[in-house]
Protein backbone atom coordinates (compact mmCIF):
# COMPACT_ATOMS: atom_id res chain seq x y z
CA UNK A 1 0.00 0.00 0.00
CA UNK A 2 1.08 3.59 -0.68
CA UNK A 3 -0.85 5.07 2.34
CA UNK A 4 -0.67 3.51 5.82
CA UNK A 5 -2.96 4.95 8.59
CA UNK A 6 -0.52 4.63 11.51
CA UNK A 7 2.37 5.93 9.43
CA UNK A 8 0.35 8.98 8.46
CA UNK A 9 -0.42 9.79 12.15
CA UNK A 10 3.26 9.41 12.95
CA UNK A 11 4.16 11.82 10.14
CA UNK A 12 1.56 14.26 11.40
CA UNK A 13 3.19 14.34 14.78
CA UNK A 14 6.61 14.84 13.13
CA UNK A 15 5.41 18.00 11.43
CA UNK A 16 4.72 19.50 7.97
CA UNK A 17 8.20 18.80 6.59
CA UNK A 18 7.87 15.07 7.07
CA UNK A 19 4.41 15.09 5.44
CA UNK A 20 5.75 17.08 2.48
CA UNK A 21 8.66 14.65 2.01
CA UNK A 22 6.29 11.70 2.13
CA UNK A 23 4.02 13.26 -0.52
CA UNK A 24 7.05 13.79 -2.76
CA UNK A 25 7.91 10.10 -2.45
CA UNK A 26 4.35 9.14 -3.34
CA UNK A 27 4.44 11.46 -6.37
CA UNK A 28 7.71 9.93 -7.59
CA UNK A 29 6.33 6.39 -7.22
CA UNK A 30 3.27 7.41 -9.27
CA UNK A 31 5.52 8.89 -12.01
CA UNK A 32 7.61 5.71 -12.09
CA UNK A 33 4.48 3.60 -12.39
CA UNK A 34 3.18 5.75 -15.25
CA UNK A 35 6.55 5.53 -17.03
CA UNK A 36 6.54 1.72 -16.73
CA UNK A 37 2.99 1.59 -18.16
CA UNK A 38 3.95 3.88 -21.07
CA UNK A 39 7.10 1.85 -21.83
CA UNK A 40 5.09 -1.37 -21.77
CA UNK A 41 2.48 0.07 -24.10
CA UNK A 42 5.11 1.37 -26.52
CA UNK A 43 6.84 -2.01 -26.62
CA UNK A 44 3.50 -3.67 -27.27
CA UNK A 45 2.69 -1.19 -30.05
CA UNK A 46 6.06 -1.84 -31.72
CA UNK A 47 5.53 -5.59 -31.48
CA UNK A 48 2.05 -5.30 -33.00
CA UNK A 49 3.42 -3.04 -35.78
CA UNK A 50 6.05 -5.66 -36.69
CA UNK A 51 3.40 -8.38 -36.69
CA UNK A 52 1.16 -6.22 -38.90
CA UNK A 53 4.01 -5.59 -41.38
CA UNK A 54 4.79 -9.30 -41.49
CA UNK A 55 1.11 -10.09 -42.04
CA UNK A 56 0.93 -7.55 -44.89
CA UNK A 57 3.98 -9.06 -46.59
CA UNK A 58 2.49 -12.54 -46.25
CA UNK A 59 -0.82 -11.28 -47.63
CA UNK A 60 0.92 -9.66 -50.59
CA UNK A 61 2.85 -12.85 -51.32
CA UNK A 62 -0.28 -14.96 -51.05
CA UNK A 63 -2.18 -12.52 -53.28
CA UNK A 64 0.51 -12.75 -55.96
CA UNK A 65 0.47 -16.53 -55.73
CA UNK A 66 -3.33 -16.50 -56.03
CA UNK A 67 -3.16 -14.29 -59.11
CA UNK A 68 -0.65 -16.64 -60.72
CA UNK A 69 -2.85 -19.62 -59.91
CA UNK A 70 -5.86 -17.89 -61.42
CA UNK A 71 -3.90 -17.11 -64.59
CA UNK A 72 -2.80 -20.73 -64.75
CA UNK A 73 -6.40 -21.86 -64.29
CA UNK A 74 -7.47 -19.61 -67.16
CA UNK A 75 -4.77 -21.10 -69.38
CA UNK A 76 -5.84 -24.61 -68.42
CA UNK A 77 -9.49 -23.79 -69.14
CA UNK A 78 -8.55 -22.45 -72.58
CA UNK A 79 -6.55 -25.59 -73.25
CA UNK A 80 -9.48 -27.75 -72.13
CA UNK A 81 -11.79 -25.89 -74.51
CA UNK A 82 -9.29 -26.38 -77.34
CA UNK A 83 -9.14 -30.12 -76.63
CA UNK A 84 -12.94 -30.29 -76.53
CA UNK A 85 -13.13 -28.59 -79.91
CA UNK A 86 -10.58 -31.01 -81.33
CA UNK A 87 -12.64 -33.93 -80.03
CA UNK A 88 -15.82 -32.52 -81.59
CA UNK A 89 -14.04 -31.85 -84.87
CA UNK A 90 -12.50 -35.29 -84.90
CA UNK A 91 -8.91 -36.39 -85.28
CA UNK A 92 -6.95 -34.35 -87.81
CA UNK A 93 -3.41 -34.65 -89.08
CA UNK A 94 -3.02 -30.89 -89.54
CA UNK A 95 -0.50 -29.31 -87.20
CA UNK A 96 -0.35 -25.59 -86.44
CA UNK A 97 2.94 -24.06 -87.52
CA UNK A 98 4.30 -20.77 -88.84
CA UNK A 99 2.53 -20.98 -92.20
CA UNK A 100 -1.01 -21.43 -90.84
CA UNK A 101 -0.87 -19.68 -87.45
CA UNK A 102 0.97 -16.99 -85.52
CA UNK A 103 3.48 -19.53 -84.15
CA UNK A 104 7.11 -18.53 -84.84
CA UNK A 105 9.19 -20.60 -87.30
CA UNK A 106 11.30 -21.82 -84.40
CA UNK A 107 8.33 -23.94 -83.29
CA UNK A 108 7.80 -25.64 -86.67
CA UNK A 109 7.77 -29.44 -86.44
CA UNK A 110 9.09 -31.06 -89.67
CA UNK A 111 9.18 -34.26 -87.65
CA UNK A 112 8.16 -35.23 -84.16
CA UNK A 113 10.75 -33.88 -81.80
CA UNK A 114 12.14 -36.19 -79.19
CA UNK A 115 12.07 -35.05 -75.59
CA UNK A 116 15.33 -33.38 -74.66
CA UNK A 117 17.50 -35.27 -72.24
CA UNK A 118 18.31 -33.54 -68.98
CA UNK A 119 21.84 -32.37 -68.40
CA UNK A 120 24.08 -34.70 -66.39
CA UNK A 121 25.98 -31.77 -64.88
CA UNK A 122 25.53 -31.24 -61.17
CA UNK A 123 25.82 -28.02 -59.23
CA UNK A 124 29.38 -27.51 -58.02
CA UNK A 125 28.43 -25.43 -55.00
CA UNK A 126 30.95 -22.73 -55.94
CA UNK A 127 30.00 -19.08 -55.86
CA UNK A 128 29.31 -17.20 -59.09
CA UNK A 129 32.29 -15.46 -60.71
CA UNK A 130 36.02 -15.99 -60.59
CA UNK A 131 37.27 -18.57 -58.11
CA UNK A 132 40.17 -18.36 -55.68
CA UNK A 133 43.47 -18.61 -57.52
CA UNK A 134 41.93 -17.54 -60.84
CA UNK A 135 44.39 -15.48 -62.87
CA UNK A 136 42.58 -12.23 -63.61
CA UNK A 137 43.07 -9.61 -66.29
CA UNK A 138 43.44 -6.51 -64.14
CA UNK A 139 44.25 -3.39 -66.12
CA UNK A 140 47.65 -1.96 -65.11
CA UNK A 141 49.70 1.04 -66.14
CA UNK A 142 52.43 0.56 -68.72
CA UNK A 143 55.93 2.02 -68.60
CA UNK A 144 55.92 3.29 -72.19
CA UNK A 145 52.58 4.84 -73.22
CA UNK A 146 51.88 5.67 -76.85
CA UNK A 147 51.09 9.30 -76.09
CA UNK A 148 51.75 11.65 -73.19
CA UNK A 149 49.63 14.72 -72.53
CA UNK A 150 50.85 17.17 -69.91
CA UNK A 151 48.39 19.32 -67.96
CA UNK A 152 49.87 22.36 -66.20
CA UNK A 153 48.01 24.57 -63.72
CA UNK A 154 47.76 28.20 -64.79
CA UNK A 155 47.22 29.81 -61.40
CA UNK A 156 47.48 29.00 -57.72
CA UNK A 157 44.24 27.65 -56.29
CA UNK A 158 45.00 29.40 -52.96
CA UNK A 159 45.95 32.97 -53.87
CA UNK A 160 45.29 33.09 -57.61
CA UNK A 161 48.83 34.15 -58.56
CA UNK A 162 50.42 32.91 -61.79
CA UNK A 163 52.69 29.91 -61.39
CA UNK A 164 56.17 29.77 -62.83
CA UNK A 165 58.22 26.73 -61.81
CA UNK A 166 61.43 26.13 -63.74
CA UNK A 167 63.18 22.81 -63.70
CA UNK A 168 61.86 19.28 -63.04
CA UNK A 169 58.44 19.16 -61.44
CA UNK A 170 56.53 16.34 -59.74
CA UNK A 171 53.31 15.08 -61.35
CA UNK A 172 50.44 12.56 -61.06
CA UNK A 173 49.79 10.31 -64.01
CA UNK A 174 46.68 8.51 -65.26
CA UNK A 175 46.50 6.24 -68.30
CA UNK A 176 43.59 5.65 -70.65
CA UNK A 177 43.52 2.51 -72.81
CA UNK A 178 41.47 3.26 -75.91
CA UNK A 179 41.07 2.12 -79.50
CA UNK A 180 42.47 4.69 -81.93
CA UNK A 181 42.79 4.03 -85.66
CA UNK A 182 41.80 0.40 -85.20
CA UNK A 183 44.33 -0.53 -82.55
CA UNK A 184 44.69 -0.27 -78.80
CA UNK A 185 46.73 2.72 -77.71
CA UNK A 186 47.65 4.04 -74.28
CA UNK A 187 47.42 7.76 -73.59
CA UNK A 188 49.06 9.01 -70.41
CA UNK A 189 47.80 12.19 -68.79
CA UNK A 190 50.22 13.94 -66.44
CA UNK A 191 48.91 16.50 -63.99
CA UNK A 192 51.88 18.64 -63.00
CA UNK A 193 52.40 19.91 -59.45
CA UNK A 194 53.52 23.51 -59.35
CA UNK A 195 54.66 25.68 -56.40
CA UNK A 196 53.27 29.20 -56.10
CA UNK A 197 55.99 31.89 -55.86
CA UNK A 198 53.72 34.04 -53.71
CA UNK A 199 52.25 31.74 -51.08
CA UNK A 200 54.51 28.71 -51.56
CA UNK A 201 51.48 26.42 -51.82
CA UNK A 202 51.55 23.43 -54.22
CA UNK A 203 48.86 23.37 -56.94
CA UNK A 204 48.06 20.25 -58.98
CA UNK A 205 46.61 20.55 -62.48
CA UNK A 206 43.18 19.08 -63.18
CA UNK A 207 42.71 16.01 -65.34
CA UNK A 208 40.17 16.01 -68.19
CA UNK A 209 36.58 15.23 -67.15
CA UNK A 210 36.59 11.63 -68.37
CA UNK A 211 39.95 10.68 -66.85
CA UNK A 212 39.07 9.60 -63.31
CA UNK A 213 41.20 6.55 -62.40
CA UNK A 214 44.92 5.80 -62.43
CA UNK A 215 44.22 3.35 -65.25
CA UNK A 216 40.99 2.89 -67.22
CA UNK A 217 39.44 2.05 -70.56
CA UNK A 218 38.34 4.79 -72.93
CA UNK A 219 35.05 5.33 -74.74
CA UNK A 220 36.24 3.44 -77.81
CA UNK A 221 36.85 0.22 -75.86
CA UNK A 222 33.62 0.43 -73.88
CA UNK A 223 31.45 1.32 -76.88
CA UNK A 224 32.87 -1.51 -79.00
CA UNK A 225 32.40 -4.09 -76.26
CA UNK A 226 28.77 -3.00 -75.78
CA UNK A 227 28.26 -3.02 -79.56
CA UNK A 228 29.53 -6.58 -79.90
CA UNK A 229 27.70 -7.81 -76.81
CA UNK A 230 24.28 -6.12 -77.08
CA UNK A 231 23.92 -5.43 -80.79
CA UNK A 232 25.82 -8.27 -82.44
CA UNK A 233 24.55 -10.50 -79.60
CA UNK A 234 27.88 -12.14 -78.74
CA UNK A 235 28.01 -13.74 -75.29
CA UNK A 236 30.30 -12.06 -72.77
CA UNK A 237 33.14 -14.57 -73.14
CA UNK A 238 33.05 -14.39 -76.95
CA UNK A 239 32.94 -10.59 -76.78
CA UNK A 240 36.17 -10.65 -74.77
CA UNK A 241 37.71 -13.00 -77.35
CA UNK A 242 36.63 -10.73 -80.22
CA UNK A 243 38.11 -7.67 -78.50
CA UNK A 244 41.40 -9.52 -78.07
CA UNK A 245 41.50 -10.81 -81.66
CA UNK A 246 40.38 -7.57 -83.31
CA UNK A 247 42.09 -4.90 -81.20
CA UNK A 248 44.60 -6.80 -79.01
CA UNK A 249 42.56 -5.59 -76.04
CA UNK A 250 42.51 -8.06 -73.14
CA UNK A 251 39.24 -7.03 -71.47
CA UNK A 252 37.54 -9.03 -68.73
CA UNK A 253 33.95 -10.28 -68.67
CA UNK A 254 33.21 -8.16 -65.59
CA UNK A 255 34.31 -5.00 -67.42
CA UNK A 256 32.00 -5.84 -70.35
CA UNK A 257 29.06 -6.29 -67.99
CA UNK A 258 29.98 -3.06 -66.19
CA UNK A 259 30.06 -1.24 -69.54
CA UNK A 260 26.56 -2.57 -70.24
CA UNK A 261 25.28 -1.20 -66.94
CA UNK A 262 26.95 2.17 -67.49
CA UNK A 263 25.52 2.55 -71.00
CA UNK A 264 22.05 1.67 -69.71
CA UNK A 265 22.28 4.22 -66.88
CA UNK A 266 23.28 6.96 -69.30
CA UNK A 267 20.29 6.20 -71.57
CA UNK A 268 17.48 6.54 -69.00
CA UNK A 269 16.44 9.99 -70.19
CA UNK A 270 16.83 8.96 -73.82
CA UNK A 271 14.48 6.04 -73.23
CA UNK A 272 11.90 8.45 -71.80
CA UNK A 273 12.20 10.66 -74.89
CA UNK A 274 11.73 7.64 -77.18
CA UNK A 275 8.63 6.60 -75.26
CA UNK A 276 7.24 10.13 -75.43
CA UNK A 277 7.85 10.32 -79.18
CA UNK A 278 6.12 6.97 -79.73
CA UNK A 279 3.14 8.05 -77.63
CA UNK A 280 2.79 11.15 -79.83
CA UNK A 281 3.04 9.20 -83.11
CA UNK A 282 0.03 8.74 -85.38
CA UNK A 283 0.56 5.00 -85.97
CA UNK A 284 2.52 2.47 -83.90
CA UNK A 285 2.92 -1.29 -84.01
CA UNK A 286 2.99 -3.41 -80.87
CA UNK A 287 3.80 -7.01 -80.07
CA UNK A 288 5.29 -9.14 -77.31
CA UNK A 289 7.42 -12.27 -77.00
CA UNK A 290 8.60 -14.54 -74.24
CA UNK A 291 12.01 -14.19 -72.58
CA UNK A 292 13.59 -16.43 -69.95
CA UNK A 293 14.99 -14.48 -67.00
CA UNK A 294 16.51 -16.11 -63.91
CA UNK A 295 14.91 -19.41 -64.85
CA UNK A 296 11.44 -17.87 -64.99
CA UNK A 297 9.21 -16.79 -67.84
CA UNK A 298 8.98 -13.09 -68.73
CA UNK A 299 7.99 -10.96 -71.71
CA UNK A 300 9.51 -8.26 -73.86
CA UNK A 301 6.96 -5.74 -75.16
CA UNK A 302 7.79 -3.71 -78.26
CA UNK A 303 6.22 -0.46 -79.40
CA UNK A 304 7.61 0.91 -82.64
CA UNK A 305 7.32 3.13 -85.67
CA UNK A 306 9.46 3.33 -88.79
CA UNK A 307 11.77 5.75 -86.96
CA UNK A 308 11.54 4.66 -83.29
CA UNK A 309 11.75 1.45 -81.26
CA UNK A 310 11.12 0.78 -77.59
CA UNK A 311 11.60 -2.55 -75.85
CA UNK A 312 10.28 -3.03 -72.33
CA UNK A 313 10.73 -6.09 -70.10
CA UNK A 314 8.16 -7.23 -67.55
CA UNK A 315 7.38 -10.51 -65.81
CA UNK A 316 3.78 -10.13 -66.98
CA UNK A 317 2.23 -10.19 -70.43
CA UNK A 318 -1.15 -8.48 -70.04
CA UNK A 319 -2.50 -4.99 -69.47
CA UNK A 320 -0.77 -4.49 -66.11
CA UNK A 321 2.64 -4.82 -67.78
CA UNK A 322 1.66 -2.50 -70.65
CA UNK A 323 0.43 0.12 -68.18
CA UNK A 324 3.68 -0.17 -66.26
CA UNK A 325 5.69 0.50 -69.43
CA UNK A 326 3.55 3.60 -69.96
CA UNK A 327 3.06 3.91 -73.72
CA UNK A 328 -0.29 2.40 -74.68
CA UNK A 329 -2.20 3.90 -71.76
CA UNK A 330 -1.53 7.40 -73.17
CA UNK A 331 -1.54 6.61 -76.90
CA UNK A 332 -4.40 8.07 -78.98
CA UNK A 333 -3.41 7.22 -82.54
CA UNK A 334 -3.82 3.97 -84.50
CA UNK A 335 -2.59 0.78 -82.86
CA UNK A 336 -1.46 -2.00 -85.24
CA UNK A 337 -1.57 -5.29 -83.36
CA UNK A 338 -2.35 -9.00 -83.40
CA UNK A 339 -5.35 -10.64 -81.72
CA UNK A 340 -3.99 -10.62 -78.15
CA UNK A 341 -7.02 -9.66 -76.04
CA UNK A 342 -5.15 -7.38 -73.62
CA UNK A 343 -4.83 -4.73 -76.33
CA UNK A 344 -8.61 -4.36 -76.44
CA UNK A 345 -8.57 -2.56 -73.08
CA UNK A 346 -7.12 0.54 -74.71
CA UNK A 347 -10.28 2.06 -76.12
CA UNK A 348 -8.94 5.63 -76.37
CA UNK A 349 -7.13 4.75 -79.64
CA UNK A 350 -8.08 3.19 -82.96
CA UNK A 351 -7.10 -0.42 -83.64
CA UNK A 352 -5.88 -2.19 -86.76
CA UNK A 353 -5.59 -5.99 -86.82
CA UNK A 354 -2.66 -7.70 -88.52
CA UNK A 355 -4.00 -9.31 -91.68
CA UNK A 356 -1.03 -11.67 -92.08
CA UNK A 357 -2.13 -13.40 -88.86
CA UNK A 358 -5.63 -13.59 -90.33
CA UNK A 359 -4.36 -15.14 -93.58
CA UNK A 360 -2.49 -17.81 -91.61
CA UNK A 361 -5.62 -18.62 -89.61
CA UNK A 362 -7.58 -18.99 -92.85
CA UNK A 363 -4.95 -21.42 -94.18
CA UNK A 364 -5.18 -23.51 -91.01
CA UNK A 365 -8.99 -23.69 -91.16
CA UNK A 366 -8.84 -24.66 -94.82
CA UNK A 367 -6.29 -27.39 -94.19
CA UNK A 368 -8.18 -28.71 -91.16
CA UNK A 369 -11.49 -28.95 -93.03
CA UNK A 370 -11.40 -28.70 -96.86
CA UNK A 371 -15.12 -27.90 -96.85
CA UNK A 372 -14.26 -24.47 -95.46
CA UNK A 373 -12.43 -23.61 -98.69
CA UNK A 374 -15.71 -22.29 -100.08
CA UNK A 375 -15.22 -19.09 -98.07
CA UNK A 376 -11.63 -19.08 -96.79
CA UNK A 377 -10.06 -19.03 -100.25
CA UNK A 378 -12.21 -16.14 -101.60
CA UNK A 379 -11.74 -14.22 -98.37
CA UNK A 380 -7.94 -14.49 -98.57
CA UNK A 381 -8.04 -13.31 -102.19
CA UNK A 382 -10.28 -10.40 -101.20
CA UNK A 383 -7.84 -9.19 -98.54
CA UNK A 384 -4.91 -9.38 -100.97
CA UNK A 385 -6.94 -7.59 -103.65
CA UNK A 386 -7.76 -4.77 -101.26
CA UNK A 387 -4.08 -4.57 -100.36
CA UNK A 388 -3.08 -4.24 -104.04
CA UNK A 389 -5.77 -1.62 -104.62
CA UNK A 390 -4.50 0.47 -101.70
CA UNK A 391 -0.90 0.17 -102.95
CA UNK A 392 -1.96 1.27 -106.43
CA UNK A 393 -3.85 4.24 -105.00
CA UNK A 394 -0.73 5.30 -103.09
CA UNK A 395 1.30 5.24 -106.31
CA UNK A 396 -1.21 7.52 -108.07
CA UNK A 397 -2.18 11.09 -107.21
CA UNK A 398 -5.19 9.77 -105.26
CA UNK A 399 -3.65 8.38 -102.08
CA UNK A 400 -6.96 7.02 -100.81
CA UNK A 401 -9.49 4.63 -102.32
CA UNK A 402 -12.75 6.22 -103.38
CA UNK A 403 -15.77 5.83 -101.13
CA UNK A 404 -17.54 3.76 -103.79
CA UNK A 405 -14.60 1.34 -104.03
CA UNK A 406 -14.47 0.99 -100.27
CA UNK A 407 -18.21 0.28 -100.07
CA UNK A 408 -17.83 -2.38 -102.78
CA UNK A 409 -15.06 -4.13 -100.82
CA UNK A 410 -17.13 -3.93 -97.60
CA UNK A 411 -20.09 -5.49 -99.38
CA UNK A 412 -17.97 -8.40 -100.64
CA UNK A 413 -16.48 -8.76 -97.14
CA UNK A 414 -19.95 -9.02 -95.56
CA UNK A 415 -21.17 -11.54 -98.14
CA UNK A 416 -18.24 -13.87 -97.52
CA UNK A 417 -18.67 -13.62 -93.75
CA UNK A 418 -22.39 -14.45 -94.10
CA UNK A 419 -21.49 -17.46 -96.25
CA UNK A 420 -19.08 -18.63 -93.58
CA UNK A 421 -21.72 -18.02 -90.90
CA UNK A 422 -24.24 -20.24 -92.72
CA UNK A 423 -21.64 -22.97 -93.15
CA UNK A 424 -20.65 -22.78 -89.47
CA UNK A 425 -23.76 -21.98 -87.40
CA UNK A 426 -23.24 -21.18 -83.72
CA UNK A 427 -23.38 -24.29 -81.51
CA UNK A 428 -26.54 -24.69 -79.41
CA UNK A 429 -26.31 -23.46 -75.87
CA UNK A 430 -25.93 -26.20 -73.31
CA UNK A 431 -28.42 -26.39 -70.49
CA UNK A 432 -26.68 -25.82 -67.20
CA UNK A 433 -27.27 -28.50 -64.59
CA UNK A 434 -27.90 -27.34 -61.06
CA UNK A 435 -25.46 -29.83 -59.53
CA UNK A 436 -22.71 -29.44 -62.15
CA UNK A 437 -20.18 -26.61 -62.41
CA UNK A 438 -20.73 -24.18 -65.26
CA UNK A 439 -18.45 -24.58 -68.24
CA UNK A 440 -18.16 -22.29 -71.24
CA UNK A 441 -19.65 -23.70 -74.43
CA UNK A 442 -16.98 -25.05 -76.78
CA UNK A 443 -16.65 -23.19 -80.09
CA UNK A 444 -15.18 -24.55 -83.28
CA UNK A 445 -12.11 -22.72 -84.53
CA UNK A 446 -13.93 -21.51 -87.68
CA UNK A 447 -16.72 -20.16 -85.49
CA UNK A 448 -14.30 -18.17 -83.37
CA UNK A 449 -12.66 -16.65 -86.44
CA UNK A 450 -16.07 -15.79 -87.92
CA UNK A 451 -17.04 -14.02 -84.72
CA UNK A 452 -13.85 -11.99 -84.93
CA UNK A 453 -14.54 -11.03 -88.55
CA UNK A 454 -18.09 -9.98 -87.68
CA UNK A 455 -17.21 -7.90 -84.62
CA UNK A 456 -14.01 -6.31 -85.87
CA UNK A 457 -14.62 -5.54 -89.52
CA UNK A 458 -13.42 -1.95 -89.15
CA UNK A 459 -10.20 -3.10 -87.47
CA UNK A 460 -9.55 -5.71 -90.19
CA UNK A 461 -10.09 -3.15 -92.99
CA UNK A 462 -8.38 -0.22 -91.26
CA UNK A 463 -5.59 -0.29 -93.85
CA UNK A 464 -8.25 0.27 -96.55
CA UNK A 465 -9.90 3.31 -94.97
CA UNK A 466 -6.55 4.84 -93.95
CA UNK A 467 -3.76 4.27 -96.46
CA UNK A 468 -1.10 5.27 -93.92
CA UNK A 469 -1.93 2.18 -91.81
CA UNK A 470 0.10 -0.92 -92.82
CA UNK A 471 -1.54 -4.14 -93.96
CA UNK A 472 0.26 -6.21 -91.33
CA UNK A 473 2.29 -5.98 -88.15
CA UNK A 474 5.45 -7.51 -89.59
CA UNK A 475 7.56 -4.55 -88.50
CA UNK A 476 6.98 -5.34 -84.84
CA UNK A 477 7.82 -9.01 -85.42
CA UNK A 478 11.05 -8.04 -87.18
CA UNK A 479 12.07 -5.86 -84.25
CA UNK A 480 11.38 -8.70 -81.81
CA UNK A 481 13.28 -11.24 -83.86
CA UNK A 482 16.61 -10.10 -82.42
CA UNK A 483 15.29 -10.71 -78.89
CA UNK A 484 14.62 -14.35 -79.71
CA UNK A 485 17.98 -14.62 -81.45
CA UNK A 486 19.75 -13.29 -78.36
CA UNK A 487 18.08 -15.92 -76.19
CA UNK A 488 19.02 -18.70 -78.62
CA UNK A 489 22.66 -17.61 -78.62
CA UNK A 490 23.24 -16.68 -75.00
CA UNK A 491 20.39 -18.37 -73.15
CA UNK A 492 18.38 -16.64 -70.45
CA UNK A 493 19.28 -13.54 -68.48
CA UNK A 494 20.33 -14.07 -64.89
CA UNK A 495 18.55 -11.02 -63.48
CA UNK A 496 15.58 -8.83 -64.39
CA UNK A 497 17.90 -5.81 -64.17
CA UNK A 498 20.11 -7.31 -66.88
CA UNK A 499 17.09 -7.87 -69.12
CA UNK A 500 15.95 -4.26 -68.64
CA UNK A 501 19.46 -2.95 -69.38
CA UNK A 502 19.50 -5.03 -72.56
CA UNK A 503 16.10 -3.70 -73.65
CA UNK A 504 17.03 -0.06 -72.95
CA UNK A 505 20.29 -0.19 -74.93
CA UNK A 506 18.65 -2.16 -77.77
CA UNK A 507 15.90 0.48 -77.94
CA UNK A 508 18.56 3.16 -78.38
CA UNK A 509 20.55 1.19 -80.97
CA UNK A 510 17.48 0.13 -82.98
CA UNK A 511 16.25 3.72 -83.10
CA UNK A 512 19.72 4.97 -84.11
CA UNK A 513 19.87 2.38 -86.90
CA UNK A 514 16.40 3.36 -88.18
CA UNK A 515 17.43 7.03 -88.29
CA UNK A 516 20.68 6.31 -90.13
CA UNK A 517 23.13 7.03 -87.31
CA UNK A 518 26.40 5.14 -86.82
CA UNK A 519 25.97 2.74 -83.92
CA UNK A 520 29.53 3.04 -82.64
CA UNK A 521 29.36 6.82 -82.73
CA UNK A 522 25.98 6.68 -81.01
CA UNK A 523 27.39 4.51 -78.22
CA UNK A 524 30.44 6.75 -77.78
CA UNK A 525 28.13 9.74 -77.46
CA UNK A 526 26.08 7.85 -74.86
CA UNK A 527 29.19 7.10 -72.78
CA UNK A 528 30.16 10.77 -72.94
CA UNK A 529 26.74 11.66 -71.54
CA UNK A 530 25.53 13.21 -74.83
CA UNK A 531 23.37 10.54 -76.55
CA UNK A 532 21.46 11.29 -79.72
CA UNK A 533 18.35 13.38 -79.04
CA UNK A 534 15.75 11.48 -81.03
CA UNK A 535 12.59 13.27 -82.14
Amino acid sequence: MIVDRNYVFTLYQMGAGAIYSYLQQIEKRIEDAEARVTSTQQARVEQLSKELSSTKRTLTRKSQALIMERQLNQQLLRRIRELEREIERGTTSVERDSHNSSLPPSLDLPWQKQQRTRSLRKKSGLRVGGQFGHRGTTLRQVAQPDQIIIHTPEACTQCGALILSPGPRPFIRRQVFDIIDGRLKVTEHRAMKESCASCRRTTTAKFPAGVRAPVQYGMGVLSRSVYLHLYQLLPVARTAEAMLDLFDCRISAATIQRATRISSEKLVKTEQRIKSAIRNSAIIGVDETGLRVAGQGGYVHVARTEELTHFGFDERRGKAAMDEIGILSQFKGTLVRDGWTSYQWYEQCRHSLCNVHLLRDLIFIEESNPAQKIWTNPFSKLLLKVKDAVAQAKAEPATQLSEQTQNDFRSRYDKLVKRADRLNPPPPKRKAQSDAPKKPAAQLTPRRLINRLQRHRDEVLRFMTDSSVPFDNNGSERDLRMIKLQQKISGCFRTAEGARNFCRVRSYLSTARKQGSSLLSSLERAFKGKPIAFQ
